[in-house]
């Protein structure tokens, strides 16, 4: 590896999510592992919108606990439709 050479750190990781009445994660898949979280509470949910003048970015983030306790972001591109989720 070279010296100085930035990389990357918590990539999102494509998810399907299964949403609930309110239009709130209820269930969470990770594509890469096939693995399948139930959604135990949502914290907190916001929106950014940036970079209209070049690549717009348009994205609904919502953090949530799953069952056992562990905490996770998710986020929607709303541009796309697709769903990513990162580490806390």
């Amino acid at each position: 590896m070279t010296p100085n050479k930035l990389q990357p750190l918590n990539l999102p990781q494509p998810v399907e999510v299964a949403l609930g009445n309110e239009g709130l994660p209820q269930a969470v898949r990770n594509c890469a592992t096939a693995e399948k979280m139930a959604v135990e509470a949502v914290i907190e949910v916001w929106r950014i919108d940036d970079e209209w003048w070049r690549q717009p970015i348009s994205r609904q983030y919502i953090e949530v606990v799953l069952q056992g306790g562990r905490h996770l972001v998710l986020y929607e591109d709303l541009i796309t439709g697709d769903w990513f989720m990162q580490k806390v």
